[in-house]
């Protein structure tokens, strides 16, 4: 048997309810509780509480029986068909119009609302007939010129009150339509994102997918879809896993890994888009091979794979030690266990072993002992020296540091002792150390792309003050290339990355390559390493310059002088300070310029920057002559077609002001001087240009524009092109057609009595239904709230919280301190500094006496107020009328209003007077009538007392 056990309030607005007399209320002095699952009451959420406050509505929410709109209020109850629950109306009468049938409803707005059935929504009459059969995704309320946004098979359209398509269809990639009631009605539209792959092939995110970012080794995308969360995409922008998780991150220094997280745990996910079983607690990077995930059983140490090698208690984790990419466990006594990047078994380091304390990149190197002497090197396979083996030489190692994916060990003296490879290889054996004897090895730094079997590893430099030859190369394999004749060795290009070398001999100086071939005979007399692809050359006492093919050029006779590429040299004739530089072609055998610059840039595709006297940067071409006038503050050379010239600052003017414009090698513009702008370069020669202001261009590698959309932000994904078409928004006729056309970066309010108030960033402005400027808004962040012809401004006053109204003519009509409400009929309601509100007229005089901690506005003569946390209705002179005892209630429509207690909630007219109650009881929702007949369910279940 199921009993209700009514509470002490619920007995006496029973009994209200039944005398139908307001006054029996005044005796309640029960407290509202908290509001749980099952009650008909509830706080609206913190985040909520401004939008309320400036709106004067209220700050709880009835939920047993909705507000009243329009004459009509939802209620949820037992369905008709005794299937579960189902939503119907009332009337202002209290009594039940339309039958609970309906899966979910909207309010009514202009003289329908929305119903859902079977999965489809459509529109419903007052009468609860089908004004349009249910068909649709989603719907949104009619506005007063009889259009409704709807979605039917995933795309956004149009109806009017037949449900036929009103205006043109929408765009394809119109993600969403979002409709705002006035007249004309407000439009807007935003976009689903279109990424470009390297190909040029376009990619249309679908289901509100939004791209976020590349993550993991198969082209695939962190995205987040508004309703679901986050989700892993692939490059078709198909969910690869579905989104489901409230964030998913990764360091884009471990592209290995991503973490998603939801209430249930954390889940990692591999490079390839595949999701962990296992729900951890939390997880923590360790290294960018290692993490720590914990469970209720423990804490596992878990590699890149999310694969499982360890699994350890709170006191053994706060004992591990991190180095570099390796874990060590201190924790047993005769040894230390040493987890390894790749791999899934771990190796063993004698205890007391610690890390060297150098920077070793994918190495380990430990030491052991007082004197912190070298015991044991791990390679990146694991491949091992040392550690539980003595190996000698070890010792004496002083410092390691990683060149081209080997450790260069050196000791105490700078002297290279061995280079170890990541096998784990040491590559100079005893007899190669025997044969280098005093000779330097000298480790050639290519940079991140390992060492190529062709070129060598080092090179080896005898001692030169001993004469002695031998010169010669170290080859990646530990093998050695010496050559007797040799005295020196070193590097010919500055980049070395030429692969070419100089070699003196005690005949001459030449070039020979990597594999140790002659390219320029051994007999110059001394070659200084090639800069832009020259070298200088003594020659028979005279100074030349030499190319790679080893041809001379003269070169005039000056103080000094340096090679600028391509055969052009810039010089200084002497030595004064402040010297200008002047240009000579090599190949030409001719001055280009005398003396007249103060900086000469790289000279290339026939051209270079120049930088006159003054400090402003030009483009001289072939001849000398100025292709570009020297009036920018810097110009950078974007590739071989392309130049970004940046234009000098105007005083106290912002970098994001700063006009820049590109040019290409014709000097014809590409892009026009614009804001702010900048330029990013993908791998395959592209070139993505942003403003400050958000514009966006995509333009190949000769600088013709491939994209440039209109009101499309374009950025950069990876290799990918992201394409997020900004939102538009105007204004609509009856036919859906634009009244208004839309405006590009701007923002308006739904109409109210012929205007609307339209913002950009910077400035604000009132516009009639032609979309005509009224009058141009004072400065300062403007809103135009719904049911008033002022529009209202926060922001502070000389630190001082304020509120300022404007009204439909743009004149300010009204400043007040403290934060006011929307004025409405010449009311608004204002928040004292002690949270304390009152009403003031459209003067900005405040109401004597009235002062409550939640207010509305005047309907029909009743407002809501609230004392501590009660809510009732006062007069307007500020008089409770209707006694404070209800937790929740709706401002007054159509003679009627909604209150609530935690236990049930009613529909009331204006002298109090209860019209139709709903309680729980027996665990389903009862409709009352006046005088407490029960309008439905039309009979209780049959275990039910009541």
């Amino acid at each position: 048997m199921i009993v209700s056990k009514p509470s002490r309030l619920h007995r006496a607005l029973s009994g209200a309810f039944n005398t139908t007399s307001a006054l029996a209320l005044l005796t309640l002095t029960t407290p509202v509780m908290a509001a749980d699952a099952t009650s008909c009451s509830a706080l609206l959420p913190s985040s909520q509480t401004e939008t309320q406050a400036r709106n004067a509505l209220p700050l709880a929410q009835n939920l047993c029986l909705r507000d009243v709109h329009e004459g009509r209020a939802a209620v949820f109850l037992p369905s008709a068909a005794g299937n579960g629950d189902r939503w119907g109306f009332l009337d202002n009468q209290g009594q039940l119009v339309i039958k609970p049938v309906f899966d979910d409803v909207g309010d009514y707005q202009n003289g329908a609302a929305a119903a859902k059935q079977k999965g489809k929504w459509g529109f419903i009459d007052t009468t609860g007939n089908w004004l349009i059969q249910p068909t649709f995704d989603s719907v949104q309320p009619f506005t007063k010129s009889g259009l409704a946004a709807v979605v039917q098979a995933g795309k956004p359209q149009l109806v009017n009150r037949k449900g036929e398509q009103a205006g043109k269809p929408f765009d394809e990639l119109v993600d969403e339509a979002l409709l705002t009631d006035g007249i004309p009605a407000r439009l807007r539209l935003s976009f689903k994102s279109v990424l470009l792959s390297p190909d040029g092939v376009r990619h249309v995110a679908t289901d509100k997918m939004e791209v976020v970012e590349p993550f993991g080794t198969e082209g695939l995308f962190i995205a987040f879809d508004a309703t679901q969360g986050y989700g892993i995409a692939d490059e078709n922008l198909t969910w690869r896993i579905q989104p489901q998780y409230s964030a998913i991150t990764h360091d884009p220094r471990n592209p290995a890994v991503a973490l998603a997280k939801n209430a249930d745990g954390i889940t990692l996910i591999s490079a390839d888009g595949v999701q962990d079983k296992q729900k951890y607690l939390t997880v923590s990077e360790e290294t960018g091979a290692f993490w720590l995930a914990k469970t209720a059983d423990g804490i596992k140490l878990l590699d890149n794979s999310a694969a499982v090698i360890a699994t350890f208690s709170d006191a053994e984790v706060s004992a591990l030690r991190v180095a570099g990419d390796y874990v060590l466990n201190p924790l047993a006594k005769d040894a230390i266990t040493l987890y390894v990047p790749g791999r899934k078994q771990p190796l063993t380091l004698p205890a007391a072993s610690e890390p060297l304390g150098q920077n070793t990149g994918d190495f380990l190197v430990t030491t052991k002992g007082d004197q912190k002497k070298v015991n044991a090197i791990v390679a990146p396979s694991g491949g091992m020296i040392g550690g539980t083996q003595n190996v000698g030489w070890l010792a004496q190692i002083a410092s390691a540091d990683v060149i081209n994916h080997r450790l260069w060990l050196r000791n105490d003296q700078g002297e290279v002792l061995n280079v170890v490879d990541a096998a784990g290889k040491a590559l100079l054996s005893q007899k190669s150390i025997t044969t280098l004897g005093d000779s330097h090895i000298e480790p050639l730094n290519v940079g991140a792309e390992p060492v190529s079997a062709q070129l060598p590893l080092a090179l080896i430099r005898p001692d030169g003050n001993k004469g002695k030859g031998g010169a010669g190369f170290l080859r990646p394999d530990g093998s050695l290339q010496l050559e007797a004749k040799w005295l020196d060795i070193q590097s010919a290009d500055s980049s070395q990355n030429v692969g070419q070398f100089i070699v003196v001999t005690a005949d001459g100086t030449g070039v020979v390559d990597a594999q140790g071939k002659t390219l320029i005979p051994l007999t110059e007399d001394n070659i200084s390493p090639f800069v832009q692809g020259y070298a200088l050359d003594y020659l028979d006492g005279k100074l030349t310059a030499m190319d790679h093919a080893g041809k001379h050029y003269d070169l005039p006779n000056v103080f000094e002088i340096q090679s600028a590429g391509n055969g052009w040299f810039r010089y200084h004739e002497t030595a004064a300070e402040g010297a200008l530089w002047g240009i000579f072609d090599a190949n030409a055998q001719k001055s280009v310029s005398q003396p007249a610059y103060k900086t000469v840039g790289n000279y290339a595709n026939d051209q270079a920057e120049v930088q006159m006297p003054n400090g402003l940067w030009g483009i001289v071409e072939g001849e000398g002559k100025m292709l570009v006038e020297a009036k920018y503050a810097k110009v950078q050379r974007i590739n071989v077609a392309l130049w970004l010239l940046t234009q000098p600052a105007v005083a106290d003017q912002p970098q994001s002001g700063v006009l820049a414009e590109i040019i290409g090698n014709d000097a014809k513009t590409r892009i026009s001087p614009t804001a702010g702008l900048s330029v990013t370069q993908f791998t395959d020669g592209r070139i993505l240009a942003t403003s400050a202001a958000g514009q966006s261009w995509l333009l190949d590698a000769a600088g013709n524009i491939q994209l440039h959309e209109q009101q499309t932000h374009i950025s950069a994904l990876g290799d990918w092109v992201k394409l997020s078409r900004q939102p538009q928004e105007g204004y609509l006729n009856a036919q859906g057609e634009w009244q208004i056309q839309p405006v590009a970066e701007t923002e308006g309010s739904a109409f109210e009595q012929g205007r609307a108030l339209r913002s950009t960033t910077a400035s604000a402005e009132l516009i009639d239904d032609k979309g005509a400027r009224v009058a141009a808004m004072p400065e300062g962040q403007w809103a135009l709230p719904v049911a008033s012809a002022w529009s209202v401004s926060y922001d502070a006053l000389e630190g001082v919280p304020s509120t300022r109204y404007v009204d439909n003519t743009g004149k300010l009509v009204l400043t007040v301190q403290g934060h006011a409400s929307r004025m409405t009929d010449g009311h608004a309601v204002l928040t004292h500094e002690d949270g304390r509100k009152t009403w003031i007229d459209a003067q900005g005089k405040p109401v004597e006496g009235v002062a409550y901690t939640d207010l509305g506005l005047p309907v029909d003569g009743l407002a809501f107020a609230r004392i501590d946390q009660n809510y009732g209705f006062v007069d307007a002179q500020g008089n409770f009328v209707i006694p404070p005892v209800f937790s929740a209630v709706s401002p007054f429509d159509s003679g009627v209003a909604v209150v609530s207690t935690p236990a049930m909630s009613m529909m009331i007219n204006k002298a109090g007077k209860p019209l139709a109650r709903v309680d729980k009881e027996c665990g389903i929702s009862v409709l009352y009538g006046a005088g407490s007949s029960r309008q439905w369910p039309p009979a209780m279940p049959e275990n039910c007392t009541k």
